[in-house]
This record gives structure tokens, sequence and C-alpha cells, in this order.
């Protein structure tokens, strides 16, 4: 049964980092319907981990601690991928940073 909550706090930290990370692209680039959804998104997630995270163990830590960087990443990857696909935007960040474009 430890699995199952190191899981759940690992799933969480991804989650909570991953819409963070999304949302910080949201309002840079003023999408506002996606930054209000997003918002509740962050809440119930905000309060999950406060909930399981002060009692956690230091696997459960370590857990928490792990899905941080995996989600942020993930968030910056889908955002450009799904929501800038097709914009000049994205090409042209891509062409500042000698990047191939999405």
């Amino acid at each position: 049964m430890m699995f199952v909550t190191e899981f759940v706090l690992f799933i969480g930290s991804f989650a909570i980092v991953f819409a963070l990370s999304f949302q910080q692209q949201n309002l840079h680039y003023r999408r506002y319907a996606l930054a209000f959804l997003n918002s509740i998104f962050i809440g119930i997630l905000n309060l999950l981990l406060l909930k399981l995270g002060p009692q956690a163990t230091v696997p459960e830590m370590l857990a928490l601690i792990m899905g941080g960087p995996l989600g942020t990443m993930f968030a910056m990857w889908m955002h450009d991928r799904y929501f800038f696909a097709d914009s000049d935007s994205a090409k042209s960040m891509a062409k500042a940073k000698h990047l191939p474009s999405i």
C-alpha cells in the first residue's frame, strides 16, 4: 500500500508543476479561457498536495520532488506542440533561438 501514496504524490507533483508551468505560458500568450480553467485545476491540486504532503515519509518526499521537473518539461513541450503548432509566434521564437519550428 506504500507504493500507492508515493505514486499519488509523484502524480500530484507532476500535475501541479505541469499546471503552473502551463499557466505561465497561458498568461504570456494571453490565453484567457485556458488560464481560467487551468486556475481551477491548480486549486484542486493544491488542496491534494496540502493534504498529503505534510505527513510524507522520505520516499514519499522523493516521489514528490521527482514529479516537478518532469511536469515542467512536459508542460513546455505540450504547450509548444499543441497550442502553438501553427502560430507565427512559435515559428518566430524558434527562428530567434535557432531551433527548428514546430
